[in-house]
C-alpha cells in the first residue's frame, strides 16, 4: 500500500514550464539587484586573502635581506680575520728570515736583507713551502748572494743546468705552476741563463725544486736536501741545514705551529 506524502500532490499540480519561468524571473530579479553585491563580496574576500600576503611580503623580504646581510657580514669578517692572521704570520716569518740573515756572519746581502727576506716569505707562501727551510738553504748555498755564477749552479739557490733541463722538460712533475714559468722560454738554455740574472726567478725555481724533492722523499727533509744538492758533500750539507732549521723552528715554535696549521 502506497502512502500519500503531504505536499507531493501540490507540487505535481504546478506546471513545470511555469515553475521554470518563476525561477528564471526570480533569478533575474536577484541578479539585477545582487550582481554588484556578489561582485563586491567576491572582491572583498579576495582582498582579505590578498592583504595578509601583501602585509607579510615586505616583512618576509626584509627578514631574508637581513639574514643575507648577516651572512655576508660574517663571511667578510672571516675573510678579514684570515687576512689579518696571514699578515701577522708573514711579518713574523720575515723576522725569522732576517734573524737567519743577521746571524750568518758570511751574509753578503746586508743592504738588501729586508727585500730578500720579503720575497723569500712571499714565494714560499705562493708555493706552500716553509720560509725557514728556504732561508736555511739560501744561507748554506750562497749566504744569500744574488746573481752568483759558480761551477755548480746559478744564483742564490744555486740551480744546476741538469735540474733546469729536467724541470723544463717535465714541469708538471715538479709543480702545476712551473709550466707558467717554462712556457715563456723556447728552451731550457734560455731559462738557465735567466736563472742567474733574475733573483726572483731563481728563488721560484729553487723553491719549486725543493718542494718536489720533499714530495719525492715523502716529507723526509734530510733526503730532500741530499737530493737537492747532489754534490759530494751532500750529507754534510743536509745535516748543516737541518741543524739550522731545528734551531730556528724551536726558537719560533709558535710561528712554526701557525704555519703547520695553515697547511
Amino acid at each position: 500500500m502506497i502512502k500519500r506524502v503531504p505536499g507531493i500532490g501540490f507540487i505535481r499540480k504546478i506546471p513545470i514550464r511555469k515553475t521554470a519561468q518563476k525561477c528564471f524571473v526570480g533569478m533575474e530579479i536577484v541578479g539585477v539587484a545582487g550582481a554588484s553585491s556578489l561582485v563586491c563580496d567576491t572582491l572583498e574576500i579576495c582582498e582579505k586573502v590578498a592583504n595578509p600576503i601583501k602585509q607579510a611580503s615586505p616583512k618576509t623580504k626584509t627578514t631574508l635581506q637581513w639574514e643575507k646581510a648577516q651572512k655576508k657580514a660574517a663571511e667578510l669578517k672571516k675573510i678579514a680575520a684570515i687576512k689579518r692572521a696571514d699578515s701577522i704570520l708573514a711579518k713574523r716569518q720575515k723576522s725569522i728570515v732576517l734573524s737567519i740573515m743577521r746571524e750568518d756572519i758570511n751574509c753578503t746581502a746586508q743592504k738588501d736583507k729586508n727585500r730578500i727576506a720579503e720575497y723569500i716569505v712571499k714565494i714560499a707562501k705562493e708555493y706552500g713551502a716553509d720560509p725557514i727551510h728556504i732561508a736555511c738553504i739560501a744561507k748554506q748555498e750562497t749566504h744569500f748572494t744574488e746573481n752568483l755564477n759558480s761551477t755548480n749552479g746559478k744564483g742564490m739557490m744555486q740551480i744546476t743546468k741538469i735540474a733546469t733541463k729536467d724541470m723544463f722538460s717535465r714541469p708538471n712533475f715538479y709543480h702545476k705552476k712551473l709550466k707558467e714559468i717554462t712556457s715563456r722560454y723556447r728552451n731550457y738554455g734560455e731559462l738557465y741563463s735567466d736563472i742567474q740574472k733574475k733573483p726572483l726567478l731563481n728563488m721560484r725555481i729553487g723553491v719549486l725544486l725543493y718542494e718536489a724533492r720533499l714530495r719525492e722523499a715523502h716529507g723526509n727533509i734530510r733526503t730532500a736536501l741530499i737530493n737537492y744538492n747532489g754534490s759530494s758533500r751532500k750529507y754534510t750539507y743536509a745535516s748543516s741545514i737541518i741543524n739550522d732549521i731545528n734551531k730556528y723552528q724551536t726558537r719560533y715554535k709558535d710561528i712554526n705551529n701557525a704555519y703547520i696549521a695553515k697547511k
